[in-house]
């Protein structure tokens, strides 16, 4: 009987074991949310342009206004765009009324002639590494459209550190200005100094750009 008993517990003790082991060796992962958003097949194709994704479901706060400066593209699927290196619209975002539960956020942008405000946006990420998926209305000069942005970087005391941004189309809504990029073509834009500092506002007139740097992140290849 003794025997029994102590055969059962070094079976129980294994399973335990190997039940922490499971847990301990779960890779991060994305929310349901977030992969309605992105399906794994886009998501793949914009992680071979070059943007991290950092998956998890305990993210960092991130609320706060920032500025990504000088902006560069990193990488981009529009036909002859712009070439790697060139320089777009500081790109200034707002994020707020982010919920840790639902794992939900809201973006507002400003970056040249475009401006933005989110209408779905999921957050991921743990610690102080995130990445946010947010549908955005997108506006140039009385024309609209929909894209997804996608955020990724390190939070840190001074603002966003490694700040990566992709930006794809997914509706120009006929494009009747020539003003976007075509339905389904993107471009990866990062910080180029590192850091992505906090500002104090989206329209601050200290952060204005000269037209000639001025390319926006969802414009066509003028």
């Amino acid at each position: 009987m003794k025997k029994m008993l102590f055969t059962g517990c070094i079976a129980i003790a294994a399973f335990s074991l190997f039940f922490a082991s499971c847990k301990k060796d779960e890779k991060p992962t994305l929310s349901k949310e977030i992969q309605n958003i992105v399906p794994d097949s886009t998501l793949n194709k914009i992680i071979a342009l070059g943007m991290p994704i950092n998956k998890g479901t305990k993210p960092a706060l991130l609320t706060n206004i920032y500025i990504a400066a000088p902006f560069i593209l990193k990488a981009s699927t529009v036909p002859n765009d712009y070439t790697i290196g060139s320089k777009f619209a500081d790109y200034r975002v707002k994020l707020y009324d982010q919920d840790n539960d639902k794992l939900t956020i809201k973006l507002d942008y400003a970056a040249g002639a475009e401006t933005g405000k989110g209408i779905g946006g999921f957050i991921s990420g743990n610690g102080n590494d995130f990445s946010l998926f947010v549908k955005v209305h997108t506006f140039n000069s009385g024309d609209s459209a929909e894209v997804l942005q996608i955020i990724s970087g390190t939070i840190t005391s001074k603002g966003i550190k490694d700040f990566h941004f992709a930006n794809f189309m997914l509706d120009d809504y006929g494009d009747p200005h020539g003003r976007w990029m075509g339905n389904e073509q993107g471009r990866v834009i990062y910080d180029s100094d590192g850091v992505s500092t906090i500002i104090s506002s989206l329209k601050s007139k200290d952060w204005e750009e000269t037209p000639v740097n001025a390319i926006s992140p969802g414009a066509a290849k003028k």
